[in-house]
């Protein structure tokens, strides 16, 4: 009785080990497993290039605008609330859906320090000046130190559009009210301080490396 008591303690114990062990690598999966935002290009999956500055965009007409950072640290909360007020009035005159991309993605210096060095020593060179060396040599320093903080570079993307009319619109049409949408959002990203810049065909001689592929945050 005692050895079948046993025999059914370990089994119990066994059949423990292998629930626990199965539960902690279930739970590894589950841990190791990171939500990867697509790249941009499948956000938004470009086409083709129209002669007046549009991109096509599953069938239909887009025009990209990057839009740089406000420093809200710098600004009072009427100035926030200012900004964020011309914001929602900038959408409210949008007619046709759009679209909001931002990606960042760590910063990275290597190429801007090594010029900066090269620059640095070029300049000592042709004056042969010790205390210009030694400082020089300081600044090259505070350089690599800086690029080594970790910072993060970021991409604002508002893709404006328009969706053609039921029974069919000429290009021509949609072309005029995707230059109206665009000039809404010009307007409203200038009466909140913000810089953009509408991109163009000819800016993309490189596929896609004006945004890169990272990570969206």
């Amino acid at each position: 009785m005692k050895f079948v008591f046993l025999g059914v303690l370990i089994v119990a114990m066994l059949a423990f080990l292998v629930i626990r062990d199965a539960r902690k690598a279930k739970g590894i999966g589950r841990r190791s497993k990171r939500k990867v935002t697509p790249s941009l290009q499948e956000f938004l999956p470009i086409e083709q290039f129209h002669e007046s500055g549009a991109v096509v965009v599953n069938g239909r007409f887009r025009k990209l605008i990057r839009v740089g950072d406000l420093n809200l640290y710098a600004m009072s909360m009427e100035e926030i609330a200012a900004v964020r007020d011309r914001f929602k009035a900038m959408l409210m005159r949008l007619d046709n859906p759009f679209q909001i991309s931002v990606q960042a993605r760590r910063a990275n210096y290597t190429d801007f320090v090594a010029y900066a060095e090269s620059t640095i020593d070029d300049a000592v060179k042709a004056y042969e000046n010790p205390a210009f060396v030694a400082y020089a040599e300081a600044l090259k320093h505070y350089l690599r130190d800086e690029a080594r903080k970790p910072r993060t570079d970021r991409e604002n993307l508002i893709v404006v559009g328009v969706l053609p009319k039921v029974g069919g619109e000429e290009e021509k049409l949609q072309l005029e009210r995707l230059t109206r949408e665009q000039s809404f959002v010009e307007s409203g990203l200038s009466a909140m301080g913000l810089p953009y810049d509408v991109l163009e065909p000819y800016k993309w001689s490189r596929p896609c490396k004006t945004f890169g592929t990272g990570s969206g945050r």
